[in-house]
């Protein structure tokens, strides 16, 4: 009987724990809920005003042909290459990976979370040794979590291989 009383509360925990994530949206590598990376950028706006987004910019000035950014909000920005997703960038507390990572988890948590498929440098553009870019690679997509000084996740970025790779943005 204690066994049963055990497994029902481990049970609910993790339930719980489900119902948690579910009003998150979810972070793949080559996706950010429904929005797909190689989706052009228009049929992007329609579903995230499906979603619920209110006061989306029109992504009707975002380059036709190259490299370009279109900020959905102040911590959501998809990079496009000829108006189709390649990279999205966000800083949204609400969004979390399939494995757990979000704004604000620990470096720790990202390096026991994807162990040795990780790829870790200092960030590009900061003078601090501990800031840190954590890049994971599948096929030809690729994950990357940027992490600051205080050693937790800044912002999350997933997308194709290429786009991941510019530090920079646009070159």
């Amino acid at each position: 009987m204690r066994e049963f009383a055990t497994l029902a509360f481990v049970a609910a925990q993790l339930i719980a724990s489900t119902a948690a994530f579910a009003a998150d949206t979810v972070l793949t590598m080559n996706s950010y809920g429904p929005v797909q990376v190689g989706m052009p950028i228009a049929q992007a706006h329609r579903l995230l005003t499906k979603l619920g987004r209110k006061n989306l910019p029109n992504p009707r000035g975002v380059a036709k042909v190259g490299c370009d950014f279109y900020q959905a909000s102040a911590d959501l920005q998809f990079m496009t290459e000829d108006q189709k997703i390649v990279r999205i960038e966000t800083r949204e507390p609400d969004v979390v990976t399939p494995s757990g990572i979000r704004v604000g988890s620990s470096l720790d948590r990202v390096r026991r979370s994807f162990g040795s498929r990780i790829e870790e440098v200092q960030q590009h553009r900061s003078a601090d040794a501990g800031d840190r870019s954590i890049v994971l690679v599948s096929g030809d997509k690729q994950f990357a979590i940027r992490v600051d000084g205080k050693q937790a996740v800044d912002e999350l970025f997933v997308g194709a291989e290429p786009a991941i790779r510019r530090a920079e943005g646009c070159s």
